[in-house]
């Protein structure tokens, strides 16, 4: 791996509160390659919430939520694993937000 990855996620920039831990937790799905924390936003959100947004031509994009920001995610995942990669992070999601 690259110097700026540390268990399957780059570290180069900054996380939203609370999301290191996930980010790693879908590092560790099969079929996850890489885990690319995006750009920051501010926002008037409230609570803590991830989800898949769409794909991408590497693979699939999430959003983060955390009390104030947004945060996009940049997931790099083979075509075939998409939907089962989506599924598993639909189902740590209901975690997460507890």
């Amino acid at each position: 791996m690259p110097k700026h990855f540390r268990k399957g996620v780059k570290r180069e920039h900054h996380f939203l509160k609370g999301l290191e831990k996930p980010l790693e937790e879908i590092a560790s799905i099969p079929g996850v390659k890489k885990v690319i924390p995006g750009r920051i936003y501010a926002s008037d959100s409230r609570g803590f919430e991830i989800k898949v947004t769409r794909e991408t031509q590497t693979g699939l994009k999430l959003v983060a939520k955390s009390d104030g920001s947004i945060q996009e995610v940049f997931l790099v995942v083979d075509r075939l694993d998409r939907a089962r990669v989506r599924e598993a992070i639909e189902r740590l999601a209901e975690d997460w937000t507890k």
